[in-house]
């Protein structure tokens, strides 16, 4: 009988081969698509390497967002300097993937949205991904689908209410 201890261990090791695996899953044309706007952010020089993590959190952030953030509001979701924010913004803003907006009841405030072509490239990231598990999920009949998807859910509900503590 395994430990909690020792399925966490295991747990650890699935997360470890699902991130070592991901860039193996994207198609040849959305990898090509995605190599260049990761390109274009690079000759940018607004964003290194090691900021990566970020600006997917960005464009999920923006992406999910009812109303527009502003910088402030952004940064203060992703936990980061609002330098730091602002910085990687431009660089989004500048490959055209994000945009600055007026606020309509504020003009002095700015807010930070997708941009049709970061709207577009979201859209070809989600079916992807979509499709991509869809077919993963083929493996485990609909009862092991349905038990694998309350168990997620019941772990990142967990880690929910650890973070808001």
């Amino acid at each position: 009988m395994s430990t909690t201890k020792d399925i966490a261990d295991q747990f650890i090791e699935l997360l470890a081969g699902v991130t070592h695996l991901r860039p193996k899953l994207i198609s040849p044309e959305h990898k090509t698509h995605f190599r260049q706007q990761l390109e274009n952010l690079k000759n940018s020089g607004v964003v290194n390497f090691e900021e990566r993590p970020i600006l997917f959190r960005i464009c999920i952030l923006i992406s999910r967002s009812k109303t527009p953030p502003t910088m402030g509001e952004l940064s203060s979701e992703l936990g980061v300097p609002l330098s730091s924010t602002t910085r990687i913004v431009d660089g989004l803003v500048n490959v055209n993937l994000l945009e600055r907006i007026n606020d309509p009841l504020d003009r002095r405030v700015v807010r930070i949205q997708m941009s049709e072509l970061g709207k577009q490239f979201s859209q070809t990231a989600s079916d992807h991904l979509r499709k991509r598990i869809t077919n993963l999920l083929d493996i485990l009949s609909p009862t092991e689908q349905e038990q694998l998807l309350q168990l997620v859910t019941k772990l990142f509900n967990s880690m929910k209410a650890e973070r808001s503590k």
